[in-house]
């Protein structure tokens, strides 16, 4: 975010949830959000030179707002176990969580795995933050092999008719 904050209705065109004006209070609560007025940017001249500062705009509507940088917090994001996953780097793969039915918990490496299409037998021997690094910088197996597809396909078709352009085509023999 950019300092500016985002009202409940800007907010639920991007994250729809029935219990979202719960989740959003229960994030000011626990203090990673604030529920606060936009701020203008303020410039005085004073005897002691130029002072700037942000101060409320009480003419606009208050909206929530990140309280400060998100590695400041051990939690980076919440899964939606219904939806699609967000896009997974390395600063923030250990600070992803999921919701079990008992609250949330941290990702298993074994999660991230299947999220990026690993097979139930592959395993990283490193450790699960050595793992979660690991898969932060990796692309999907899956996209990996639709990629690799589209090329094959591309350039078996562009081979092949090249191949039937470069046919000489065999002219009759007039007989005498």
């Amino acid at each position: 975010m950019d300092g500016i904050p985002l009202t409940f209705d800007q907010i639920k065109t991007f994250h729809d949830s029935p219990n979202l004006k719960e989740m959003l209070d229960d994030l000011v609560e626990k203090k990673y959000l604030k529920f606060e007025h936009p701020k203008s940017l303020v410039t005085e001249n004073t005897l002691f030179g130029t002072k700037t500062y942000r101060l409320e705009n009480k003419a606009l509507k208050p909206g929530y707002n990140i309280v400060s940088g998100k590695l400041s917090y051990e939690i980076n994001k919440v899964m939606d176990l219904n939806g699609i996953a967000p896009t997974l780097v390395a600063t923030d793969m250990a600070r992803i969580v999921v919701p079990d039915g008992n609250g949330l918990r941290r990702m298993t490496l074994r999660e991230g795995l299947r999220l990026f299409g690993y097979p139930e037998w592959f395993k990283m021997p490193v450790t699960d933050d050595g793992g979660f690094d690991l898969l932060g910088n990796t692309v999907a197996v899956s996209v990996v092999a639709a990629v690799a597809e589209r090329l094959a396909e591309t350039y078996n078709s562009s081979t092949l008719s090249e191949a039937k352009s470069n046919q000489v085509k065999s002219l009759p023999v007039a007989v005498l």
